[in-house]
């Protein structure tokens, strides 16, 4: 049997994979039917269908043709059907250039083997000026 890191981490390359795509219901279907985002720039997405749209549309702009690695850093299960996740998330648009740095807080819960994101945050840390 796999470790849990194993398992979201193959849980995280799916979402890569599908964000390869750049088509919104494939990555939204790595959410679960109930699942929420609240993107970087605050929009919100509650459920499968608008994690779709959103994603939709920004694949169809700044997201066009962009791919995106994830690198699971903290992992906590919670009651053995969810786990609390940290990430650190970049977005590398068509020519290979970083479009954003982000780190993501989100909720897993499990199916299976697998784990469904329930709600993801991404947001990116302030520059502090001085």
């Amino acid at each position: 049997m796999s470790t849990l890191v194993d398992q979201l981490t193959s849980t995280l390359d799916r979402f890569t994979e599908a964000w390869k795509t750049n088509d919104g219901q494939a990555v939204a279907n790595c959410f679960s039917d109930d699942g929420s985002l609240i993107n970087p720039f605050g929009q919100h997405a509650e459920g499968r269908s608008a994690v779709a749209a959103m994603y939709a549309e920004y694949f169809g702009g700044m997201l066009r043709d962009s791919s995106t690695t994830l690198k699971l850093t903290h992992a906590r299960v919670i009651e053995n059907q969810h786990a609390f996740v940290d990430g650190d998330q970049t977005i590398y648009g068509p020519d290979g250039s970083v479009v954003l740095v982000a780190h993501i807080a989100a909720l897993f819960r499990r199916d299976g083997d697998d784990w469904l994101w329930v709600d993801s945050r991404p947001y990116t840390f302030p520059t502090i000026l001085g």
